[in-house]
Order: structure tokens, then C-alpha cells, then sequence
């Protein structure tokens, strides 16, 4: 840099230069402003995918097409596949654009053709995710599905032929409906809720095994994993243990031989249970076909007394099904059974 040979300071020539130099320099920071798609663009784009029939350098599996045909059987599906898209595109892509190219590509049947009919006739109304999920949210479900799966998450128990992992699946997958809700009579899950009610609604003799686990970790200055996954894996293992004990033969004595006999079926003792105590479903918890026909039996038991003999037949049913022979009251056997009356199905 060039100096004045009087006192040495720069020059206004190489002032000027070095702001020049610093200016070029400043431009390599500066931020690229993104780029703007027209919504015919956009169709463009889509098209491209779609008939591509996938987007490469996506090493991801595709989330599960919606059709709407789920919600049939599931009223949370649309939920649940807005969920897993969320997570899938927002993972690879974070422009909104080609977000929702990718969330059309796992659409299927009514779906698909509903999205593309509102694409065709309103050019960039869907350039969004968010977009895509309320317009399909006013095509299959106008009705908010939080206050239902509010209540739901409050008095679900674990069913008897799943697992604490399953059952704690089916409270996380409840959550995301509620806190995806916009009714503002459904309170947000959080995850200390979460654990709470995974904790509330497991059986009575998981629950007594847990709590010893607890205090045994608590007497031995170790702190217990409390969150709903950490619960969830001491269930787990407390399953595995109780399966293992179920399958270890046990050995009893026999006073008529004087020897020892292997029994292969074990039997609780009456202070403590190694499984659930139910031998059948609570009547919610059956399938649709399963509660129709308990119904069609209990109105051909009608015409029977209290304690009245039933035929062969009848009888039959009834320990099929699980209803007692003598009240006609499903959920119990008549060995059990106190009631004075007989049970008059709703018509």
C-alpha cells in the first residue's frame, strides 16, 4: 500500500483500493436469495415426478401411500400420514416446494386424484405441505378427530393380547392427533402425560413388578428411568421374565409314588400372578363381528329364566362366547356368577 513520504499515513488512492478490495470480499457473505417457483412451474415440477415415479437421492423408505380408503377402518390414518411425510420430507428438503412435489408422490387412489383435480383447477393452491393436509383434511375429514381421540387417550388400558411397546405405539400415535388438533377443548400431551398414563393403564401385576424394580434401583442409589420409554422397556423386560417362568416346568411332589413329577403347566400361587387375570376381552376391547354375535345370543337367551337350564346348543355358545349360562351377562362364568336377574339386551 502506497504512503505519503511526508508522515507515512496511505494515500486516497490506496484507501479507495482496499474498500474496493473489502467490498469484493463482503459479496462472497452476502445471502442467495431463494428462488421463486410460478405455480406453473410448480405443475411442471410435479408432472416430472410424477411420471419419474421416484426422486433419486432419497435413500429413505417411501412412507405408506394414503388413498383414503383407511380412515374406514382407521379415523386417525390421515393423521398418522401426515406424521410420517412431515418427518420423511422435512428430513431430505427444506424448501416448501419441493416438500409437497414429495408429499404427492405418496398419494394414492381418491386421494391423488382429489389433489390433482385441486391443482388442475386452481394452479398453486398446493405448494406447501401444510396446504396438501388441510386440503385433504376438507375432502375425507371435517370433522376434527382430537376431542375423540382425547378421550380415547384418557381411558385406553393395555389390551390383553398386546405388548407394553404396542400399547405404548397406540397412546403415542393418540397424541399425535390430539396435539395436531385445533379444538380448544383438547389439552396438549406432553411427554411426562404420556408416561403417566402409559403407567395408568398397564395391568395391575406389571404394575406391583415395576414398582419393585423401582425400589430396588431406588435402595441401591440408582435413579429409575421414569420416561415413557424407559417404562416402556422395563414392561419389556418384566414380559420376557414372566414368559420364561411360564415356560420353566415346575417340579411337585407325588405322595402316592414318592418321586418328584415334572409339570410343564405352571400355576400361579394366590398371593401373586405371573399374567393377566382375564381370560377373555373386555367387551370394548372386541371386534365388531365378535360383539354381534354375543348380542344375537343374548336375545335368544331371552325367553330363558335365571338359573334355567339351556340346551345343548345354547350352552355351547355360551362358553364359546363368554357369557354366563346363568344371568346370560357376558365377562363372567356362571361357578362366578351373583346376579339376581337376567340380562335384557338394548334393541
Amino acid at each position: 500500500m502506497a504512503e505519503n513520504a511526508m508522515d507515512g499515513t496511505p494515500s486516497v488512492e490506496a484507501l479507495e483500493e482496499r474498500v474496493r478490495e473489502l467490498e469484493t470480499e463482503l459479496k462472497k457473505y452476502e445471502p442467495v436469495e431463494e428462488e421463486e417457483h410460478t405455480p406453473a412451474e410448480f405443475s411442471d415440477m410435479y408432472d416430472t415426478l410424477r411420471k419419474s415415479g421416484a426422486i433419486k437421492g432419497i435413500d429413505m423408505p417411501t412412507p405408506t401411500t394414503f388413498t383414503g380408503e383407511e380412515l374406514k377402518k382407521d379415523p386417525y390414518a390421515l393423521h398418522r400420514w401426515y406424521k410420517e411425510v412431515s418427518c420423511w420430507v422435512k428430513a431430505r428438503v427444506a424448501k416448501d416446494i419441493p416438500q409437497a412435489a414429495m408429499a404427492l408422490q405418496t398419494l394414492g387412489g381418491t386421494a391423488k386424484l382429489a389433489m390433482e383435480n385441486m391443482e388442475a383447477t386452481t394452479p398453486g393452491q398446493l405448494t406447501s405441505l401444510e396446504a396438501i393436509y388441510q386440503a385433504l383434511l376438507s375432502v375425507f375429514q371435517r370433522c376434527d378427530p382430537g376431542p375423540k381421540a382425547y378421550d380415547e387417550f384418557l381411558r385406553t388400558r393395555m389390551r390383553t393380547d398386546e405388548t407394553g411397546v404396542e400399547f405404548l405405539n397406540r397412546l403415542l400415535s393418540l397424541s399425535v392427533v390430539i396435539n395436531s388438533s385445533k379444538d380448544p377443548t383438547v389439552s396438549h400431551i406432553s411427554d411426562s402425560e404420556l408416561a403417566t398414563r402409559f403407567r395408568a393403564g398397564l395391568p395391575g401385576w406389571i404394575v406391583r413388578q415395576l414398582r419393585e424394580k423401582h425400589h430396588l434401583l431406588v435402595s441401591l442409589h440408582q435413579t429409575p428411568d421414569v420416561t415413557s420409554w424407559g417404562l416402556a422397556g422395563t414392561v419389556m423386560e418384566i414380559e420376557q421374565n414372566s414368559l420364561q417362568h411360564q415356560e420353566k416346568p415346575k417340579l411337585a411332589y407325588n405322595s402316592h409314588r414318592g418321586r418328584t413329577n415334572a409339570i410343564v403347566e405352571t400355576r400361579p400361587s394366590a398371593g401373586f400372578h405371573n399374567g393377566p387375570r382375564r381370560s377373555s376381552k373386555r367387551y370394548q376391547d372386541l371386534e365388531e363381528k365378535d360383539k354381534a354375535a354375543i348380542t344375537a345370543l343374548q336375545q335368544e337367551l331371552q325367553p330363558y329364566a335365571l338359573k334355567e337350564k339351556l340346551p345343548l346348543e345354547l350352552f355351547k355358545r355360551c362358553r364359546q362366547l363368554g357369557v354366563c349360562e346363568t344371568c346370560h351377562r357376558y365377562g363372567h362364568i356362571s361357578k362366578h356368577c351373583k346376579s339376581q336377574t337376567t340380562f335384557s339386551p338394548k334393541n
